[in-house]
């Protein structure tokens, strides 16, 4: 299911980017379909996942066994998260579109990888609910710090990348849409 999600969002964000704008950075981290959507629906499945095996929380800890279900818990939305996002970018390499067109390679390569890593620690942060006894303010938490990060802090990286991402330097050169 999350393979499928990954692939029709990969397959949405590059028919709908104008093709003289078209380059990773902004068909994937500019989007707000990919941080306000998407990936909330993605943590949520994933939280659905951790609190059905919350139902034997109990047996697993009679046997000692909780750090073992922990670790695979974390296993689990790790490979969730690589299957997600190799599904959301292999689409964008069969086109023909280039990868960075605005901006210096190694500074996108960090900008995407950051952003990724970011998923990954907050589905991270969601396996904690394992263990809480109130486990939905948790999920409340972690979609707040994600939509923050990406109107807060991944906009002003943008702009370091190029300054075709600020919006006052496209007003000013009168750029309008695409970006």
């Amino acid at each position: 299911m999350i393979t499928l999600l990954g692939l029709g969002c990969g397959l949405e964000l590059i028919t709908n980017n104008p093709s003289q704008t078209m380059e990773l950075i902004n068909a994937y981290i500019d989007s707000n379909l990919l941080s306000l959507y998407v990936q909330p629906m993605i943590l949520v499945l994933m939280y659905t996942q951790i609190l059905r095996f919350r139902n034997v929380r109990l047996l697993v800890g009679v046997r000692g066994q909780t750090n073992q279900m922990i670790k695979r818990l974390l296993i689990l939305v790790t490979v969730y998260c690589l299957v997600f996002c190799l599904g959301l970018i292999v689409p964008y390499l069969f086109t023909s579109f280039p990868l960075f067109r605005n901006g210096s390679p190694i500074l996108g390569t960090a900008i995407i990888l950051l952003h990724l890593g970011i998923l990954l620690f907050l589905a991270w942060l969601l396996v904690g609910a394992y263990n809480l006894d109130h486990p939905y303010f948790l999920l409340f938490i972690v979609l707040i710090l994600e939509v923050a990060y990406h109107f807060y802090f991944e906009k002003q990286i943008l702009i370091k990348y190029s300054p075709l991402y600020d919006p006052l330097y496209r007003a000013v050169h009168h750029i309008y849409g695409g970006y």
